[in-house]
């Protein structure tokens, strides 16, 4: 619980200073420019106070689990919230590659919260959320092209074209299939999650297919859609695997 919570104030905490630091940038872009801080019905000085406050409170519960998972806390939010939004982001087209250690820094927070350590199966489970990133949201970045050109922001549908964009999503969606099976071969988790990671990822490439073929908008959000499924259902099956049988 206390890892849990620290992670949801963990999120809110850097999902608020993105919002601060970028709310100039959101008044350019349809999908964000309805935000609280874009539009001026919430302050600066009172979401960077909010940001702050959960950040402290998230470092506070990641304390009480132990040390590690706290300095791994406190890396996480000032990855994302300075080194991705201020550096990566606006500056170059790996920016979703390099981000996705923002994202795979929770893997290794839980890890660290049960194990005390951060073990070699830590950083594979870290590694297939890290490549699973491009592959997911590569798609969202085809659906919005127009939105993040608008923004300035150098992704890579805009700046190397869709085509490339697709074949990227391709390969790191390979890569993420195995890593999910070097994890099997380096833990106890048996049948469920194999015979799981084995359908989510057929359904994964199915869709990433159709975006190949259909090359729409709508394909890009199946697309989307099924990588969501694939991580989220992939972790439920570690859970269940190892907790059960």
């Amino acid at each position: 619980l206390l890892t849990l919570g620290g992670g949801v104030l963990e999120s809110g905490s850097s999902g608020t200073c993105n919002e601060v630091v970028e709310r100039d940038v959101d008044k350019r872009m349809d999908r964000t420019s309805d935000r609280p801080i874009a539009t001026h019905q919430i302050p600066v000085r009172n979401a960077m106070t909010f940001g702050v406050a959960l950040a402290l409170a998230s470092l506070g519960l990641f304390w009480l689990v132990n040390p590690l998972a706290a300095a791994l806390g406190l890396a996480a939010i000032l990855f994302y919230s300075v080194i991705y939004t201020l550096v990566l982001k606006p500056n170059t087209v790996q920016n979703t590659v390099l981000g996705g250690a923002a994202g795979a820094l929770p893997a290794l927070i839980g890890w660290a919260a049960v194990e005390g350590s951060i073990g070699v199966p830590g950083l594979v489970l870290a590694g297939v959320i890290f490549l699973w990133t491009p592959a997911h949201f590569y798609n969202l970045a085809l659906a919005y092209k127009d939105d993040y050109e608008a923004g300035g922001f150098p992704m890579m549908p805009v700046v190397r074209g869709e085509t490339a964009t697709r074949k990227h999503i391709v390969y790191y969606l390979g890569a993420t299939l195995v890593a999910s099976g070097v994890l099997a071969a380096l833990t106890s988790l048996g049948a469920l999650y194999s015979l799981t990671s084995a359908a989510l990822g057929a359904v994964f490439l199915w869709a990433v297919v159709r975006l190949h073929r259909e090359q729409t908008e709508q394909a890009a959000f199946r697309a989307f859609h099924a990588s969501n499924a694939y991580l989220g259902l992939l972790l439920v099956a570690v859970v269940v695997d190892a907790l059960v049988l």
